[in-house]
C-alpha cells in the first residue's frame, strides 16, 4: 500500500474515533482534508503538524500508524528499526544523538508467535 494510501485511511480512522469532523480542522480546508482522507494529495511538513495538533498527536504518531499501514509492521518493531537507525549514524556531524539515558529501548523479541501483517495491522490500528 502507497503512503499516501495509507496516510488515507489512518488519517479517516483517527478522525473517526475522535468524532472530529472535516470542518474542526480550522486552518485546514475541507476540500483539502478530503484530498487527502482520498489518497490524492500528499501532505507537506506544516500540514503533519498542523493536522496532528487537531487530532492530539505527535507527527512521529500520525506517521508510525501511517508506516503500520503501509508495512504491516508493529508499531514497536518499527520504533525498534529507528532507534537503531538513528543509533548506526552514530556521531553525526549536526544530528542529534539518542541519549543513553532515553526511556525508548528496542522491542525486545519474545517467544510468542509472529502475527501475520492484516493481524497486526488490526492489533495496532485499533482505535
Amino acid at each position: 500500500m502507497s503512503l499516501k494510501s495509507s496516510f488515507a485511511a489512518v488519517l479517516r480512522r483517527i478522525r473517526s474515533k475522535r468524532n472530529i469532523s472535516q470542518r474542526d480542522f480550522g486552518d485546514t480546508s475541507r476540500t483539502y482534508l478530503s484530498k487527502l482522507e482520498s489518497g490524492r494529495s500528499s501532505i507537506t511538513l506544516d500540514k503533519l503538524e498542523q493536522i496532528s495538533q487537531r487530532l492530539e498527536l505527535s507527527p512521529l504518531t500520525l506517521m508510525t500508524l501511517t508506516m503500520c499501514e503501509s508495512t504491516g509492521q508493529s508499531a514497536a518493531d518499527l520504533m525498534s528499526n529507528v532507534y537503531r537507525e538513528i543509533s548506526s549514524l552514530g556521531n553525526a556531524q549536526n544530528l542529534p544523538a539518542p541519549k543513553a539515558t532515553s526511556n525508548v529501548t528496542p522491542h525486545k523479541r519474545n517467544s510468542e508467535p509472529r502475527l501475520s501483517p492484516a493481524q497486526a495491522r488490526q492489533t495496532e490500528l485499533c482505535f
